[in-house]
This record gives C-alpha cells, structure tokens and sequence, in this order.
C-alpha cells in the first residue's frame, strides 16, 4: 500500500505540473506574436542600432511571467482564446507530465552541451590568466558564465602578430564585459521553458548576430585600430577558418568569427556593418540602456499590476450532509452570516443554521462545515478545513468548535509558489 505521504506529494507535484504547464503554455502562444514583433521592428531605421535592439530582445523577458495576468479569465479575447487551454490541462492532467518531461530533456541536453565545452576548455593549455590555446582550428571563442574562459587556437597564435592578437582578446573579453554569455544563456533558458516554440532556437542566430554587432562596435572604438583595419582582420581569420574547413563555433559560446565563419550573406553583412562604423557617445549608449531598463521594468510592473496574487485567501463556505458527501448549502451571504471561522475555531449562529437547514429541506443529524482555502486563479487553488458539528449539539444562541489548521508542507510549498 502507498504511504499516504507519497500519494499527496505525487498529488501536489501533479498540481504544480500542471499550475505551470498552463501559464508557461499561455507564454508560448503569446512568443509567436513576440517574435514576430521584433523581428519586424529590427528592420526599422530607429532600431538598426544594436544598442537599440538590445531593448528590443529583453521583452522576451516577460514570457515566463504573462501566464498570470487576468486577462486569460476576465476579458472576452482571453477566455476565447485561451481559456480552452487551461481546461484542456486540467482534464488531461498528463500533458502537463508530458510537457514538464520533454523540459527537463531538452534542458539537460543543453546544460550537458555547456558541461562538455567546459570540461574541453580546462584540458587545453593555458596562456595566461583565463585564456587557453587549442589545437583544433576553430575560431576564437569564449564560454563559462561565473569563470569565463577564452579560446585561441594555435594557428592563430602562431601566424598572427602581438596587435592583431590583443585586438582578437579584446573582442572576446568584450563579450564577457557586456554579458553576452549570460544573454546566451538566459536565451536557452526561455528555449527550454517554451521548447514548441522551435522558432525560438531558429532566432538564436539572429541575436548572437546582433550581439556580434554590438561587440564589434564596441571593440573598434575601444582597442583604438581602424574599422578597416578591424574589418580585415575578421576577414583573415574567416579565411584561415575555411581553409583549414574546421572552423566551427562551439555551442555556448561567443565567438570572434561568430555565425559568419560559414555563410557569404552573414559575412557580407557585418563586413558591411563594420565599414559603415561610427562612433557612438557613451552618453547616449547610457540613455539607451535606461531606457532599456525603464521599459523592461515598466513591463514588469505593468504585468505585477494585472496578475493574479501569488495566493488569495478564501473566505467561502460550504455545509455538506453527515456523510461529507452531499452538498446541502453552497458558499452565501446568509451562510456566512450563520457560520464565522478564524484561526482557532468556527462559530456558528444556532438560530441562523436552523433557518438554513430548514430551507434546505435535508434531513441530516450532523454536518460537515468545509471552509478556507486559497486561490491562485480561477480553478486552481487547495487548503481548507472542514469540522464535523452534531446539530443535536447547537445549544443557546452560538456553538463554537475548535479545530486546528490543517496546512501541510506541500499544501504550503504549492501555495507560495
């Protein structure tokens, strides 16, 4: 027989499965239009900065966090839309099961995809400080979140000059500097949580192409070379790349060459980028990120605002028969009225009950009082607590029964969740 303890904890981990599978759900449907947002928006003139496109990439951001908003129940277009949804997981509480199972595969490949470059990074020979040479000819990269690392291959370091080198570094400890590799990251891990969406790793390139861009700008104003002198060198090393016909980016990892060390279009791109250089004022760069920030921010609060609570107390009531099966009276004003509950007890008017009960029209010796609980939407919630109350017992004008409060540990972990 199974504890009692393991079929309420497999009962409460099938609740959150399907809690999340629904807001993450709502998420993944809102991405397509997301996506297609920025994708048109990118092309415009006020965006062809990279800097600005930044902005336009952090909304994706909101996803995880869209699910909860009140919209999906309190609007006409959400409970059209979506509310099929959530009725859907709640009948078939398996596709939660099924979407949380392929999650943890697809995050786990990912996560052992980053462990294997990193386990390939620390048997290379060091150069100096975070810096490694690799045999292989594959283009210069960096990779590792809390202890980044740098990739140069041996090629590179044996036919290429000290400045060209430094200019080489430079862009990748730019990377670092910049948070890109978190960005990468913080990619996979929206890849993972909406993994229907496919269109969501076909985009992938696009921002490390955009993050490529903003590097590039960033190190021909601050390693002091030439744009052209910069664009050359991209070209010398893409070049160096192809002849030895193993030049490939390592998964995870931001690279000097980038995405354009196999693709005429995407090197004709930022070799065009790179010519049309000019510098930019670090004040404005501020703005851009404040702004950035403010709208990031305003998102967030706007969403906090129009969501539901993370639990809402009940304060509905319920009388069932003696056997605790058969509702006899459901959640009313008059019923409230006629029974009151705290932390400690419940109180029930006598005269009040009687009326109830009569209007009811229930034979019954005793009742079950079910109250409490909480909400965290509409059809999703738990707790409560229900007292047995012998009528034969209703003496003088109120009864009181004690009771003690019934939150277990995954009733509460679900809770705050």
């Amino acid at each position: 027989m199974i504890p009692e303890w393991i079929d309420r904890s497999r009962e409460v981990i099938g609740c959150v499965m399907c809690y999340y599978t629904v807001n993450l759900g709502r998420g993944f449907f809102f991405s397509f239009l997301l996506l297609a947002v920025v994708m048109f928006f990118r092309k415009l003139p006020l965006f062809r900065n990279s800097f600005c496109r930044m902005i336009l990439w952090s909304f994706f951001l909101w996803l995880p966090f869209i699910g909860r908003l009140k919209l999906f129940y309190e609007t006409r277009i959400g409970v059209r839309g979506f509310l099929w949804w959530a009725d859907w997981n709640y009948r078939h509480t398996w596709t939660g099961g099924i979407y949380f199972l392929v999650m943890m595969l697809y995050g786990g490949f990912l996560l052992y995809r980053r462990w294997r470059l990193m386990r390939a990074v620390k048997r290379l020979e060091r150069l100096r400080e975070n810096i490694y040479i690799c045999d292989r000819t594959v283009t210069p990269f960096a990779a590792g979140l809390f202890f980044p690392k740098i990739v140069v291959p041996g090629v590179m370091v044996a036919e290429y000059g000290r400045e060209d080198l430094e200019t080489i570094l430079f862009h990748e400890k730019m990377h670092i500097r910049l948070g890109h590799l978190w960005c990468l990251f913080v990619w996979d891990v929206l890849r993972v949580l909406f993994w229907p969406n496919f269109f969501l790793t076909l985009c992938a390139g696009e921002l490390k192409a955009d993050l490529e861009e903003m590097c590039d700008r960033v190190t021909i104003q601050r390693s002091g070379r030439s744009a052209c002198e910069y664009g050359l060198l991209l070209l010398r090393c893409i070049r160096l790349l192809r002849l030895a016909k193993q030049g490939r980016e390592p998964a995870d990892a931001a690279a000097f060459a980038g995405e354009t060390a196999g693709s005429c279009e995407e090197i004709g791109r930022r070799i065009l980028k790179i010519a049309d250089f000019s510098r930019y004022k670090t004040r404005n760069v501020i703005f851009v990120f404040l702004a950035g920030v403010l709208l990031l921010g305003g998102g967030f609060g706007g969403i906090h605002r129009n969501s539901y609570a993370r639990y809402t107390r009940l304060e509905s009531i319920t009388i069932l028969d003696d056997t605790g099966v058969h509702v006899i009276l459901e959640d009313s004003e008059k019923l409230r009225r006629a029974v009151t509950f705290d932390e400690e007890k419940v109180t029930v008017r006598t005269e009040e009950m009687f009326h109830l009960l009569e209007e009811s029209g229930t034979q019954t010796e005793g009742i079950y009082i079910l109250f409490g609980g909480f909400m965290k939407q509409p059809g999703v919630g738990g707790g409560g607590d229900m007292v047995y109350a012998d009528i034969s017992q209703f003496i003088g004008e109120q009864t009181e029964i004690a009771y003690e409060k019934s939150v277990d540990a995954t009733t509460w972990i679900f809770m705050m969740m």
